[in-house]
């Protein structure tokens, strides 16, 4: 009996040892520890004291998390977290910064100040920015050599930059070491003053930005799924003016020949200038929707070629209401194909009828095409080429010329 007792009285102090470690465990656990649905766990913004209450200013604390080691995912809970200076993030391994429902980046920046400058590979999901109709020099700046760059489910809102000194730059991809891989992201209500120049860099707004400049720098991945709605130069008045705007912009120089990049699911609604303007070659753009009436759409998409020999192929487009042109074709080897425009009158040309297709440069392709334009399609040498104006091929294309009383 004796026996029996010590034996048991052994193994209740076993249980209870082994319990108490359990017990320490859990206590040690950092309560910033979370998990997603992915099973990936993340390091929370509020374990280097941010608050996330709107007022509180965040900025040192966000910094802090962004160049931190302690965790592969930054994660925000839901909440506003204000920002109201330039956060620059240090090289580092990749990193995953994920919000949580309803999460804000509150940003109230100075004139010519940046959000985000990135010299580390900082993917975004699930996060919201509202600029808070201020000042922005470059939402975020990816710098080159950071690998695959992820953008999820994002939304940047209400910029109102009256600094027409410097041109605004949301989202700004160089593309020399990176590829690009964007996805359900959205870009409203974002204002900026002109300087009554059109060529220049100032006063010029740009959504997203992919630039690939010198050697090494094609350009590759996806960006499906992009919104773009409400996006203007304004004057001193608050007036919406034709100066230069763009939703999406690709830019590529020296590696045009190994470009392989697509373009998906795109939808704008009074986009300013332009939706899409490509100077690249190599570049698939398929399914988009455009409509302007606020009267300073020249064109849904205008296609360069770069330095390149173009093959850029636009299919499944739709477009609609008050644009100069809807489509032009200023890069050779432009292959326009599923397509289907009706425009509207507009006084922007002033005189000049409105222009379906407008055709710059050699070896156009126009196939299954349905225009309603005063021009269906127009051929025009671009005076900035000294490709010729040659090899414009039309199939099962049907115009309709409305009657202008």
């Amino acid at each position: 009996m004796l026996k029996w007792i010590k034996s048991n009285q052994k193994k209740s102090w076993i249980a209870l040892i082994f319990l108490s470690i359990i017990i320490v465990e859990v206590i040690r656990m950092p309560l910033d520890i979370v998990e997603d649905d992915t099973k990936q766990q993340g390091l929370s913004v509020k374990s280097f004291g941010a608050i996330g209450d709107g007022i509180t200013d965040d900025t040192k604390a966000i910094e802090e998390a962004f160049n931190s080691k302690k965790a592969e995912v930054i994660y925000f809970p839901s909440g506003t977290y204000k920002i109201t200076s330039t956060i620059n993030v240090k090289p580092g391994k990749p990193r995953l910064v994920l919000g949580d429902s309803d999460v804000v980046i509150s940003a109230k920046l100075a004139a010519g100040q940046n959000l985000f400058v990135l010299n580390r590979n900082i993917s975004f999901e699930n996060i919201d920015f509202d600029f808070n109709n201020g000042f922005l020099q470059y939402g975020i700046y990816f710098n080159a050599d950071l690998g695959e760059i992820t953008l999820k489910n994002l939304k940047f809102k209400n910029v109102k930059d009256t600094n027409s000194l410097g041109g605004t730059i949301v989202v700004y991809i160089l593309t020399k070491g990176n590829q690009v891989n964007v996805s359900d992201i959205h870009f409203e209500d974002m204002l900026k003053k002109g300087n009554g120049v059109i060529t220049d860099w100032a006063g010029n707004i740009t959504c997203l930005y992919v630039k690939g400049s010198g050697k090494f720098s094609e350009v590759a991945g996806k960006i499906k799924g992009v919104r773009i709605k409400n996006i203007h130069n304004i004057d001193a008045d608050n007036n919406i003016i034709h100066e230069d705007t763009s939703g999406i912009y690709v830019f590529s120089s020296e590696s045009n020949d190994k470009n392989d990049i697509e373009i998906t699911n795109v939808y704008g609604y009074n986009f300013g200038k332009r939706l899409i303007k490509l100077d690249a070659s190599n570049v698939k753009i398929k399914k988009v929707f455009a409509y302007s009436d606020t009267n300073d759409a020249l064109s849904a998409i205008l296609v360069y070629s770069g330095e390149g020999e173009g093959n850029n192929i636009i299919t499944d487009v739709k477009i609609r209401g008050g644009i100069y042109a809807a489509l032009v074709a200023a890069g050779s080897n432009t292959i326009f194909r599923d397509i289907d425009i009706k425009l509207e009158k507009t006084t922007f040309s002033g005189e000049n009828p409105n222009t379906g297709i407008l055709i710059m440069t050699e070896d156009v392709l126009v196939e299954k095409v349905d225009i309603e334009a005063e021009r269906p399609i127009f051929l025009q040498q671009n005076s900035n080429s000294v490709k010729p104006l040659k090899n414009t091929r039309v199939k099962d294309t049907t115009f309709y010329v409305p009657v202008i009383e």
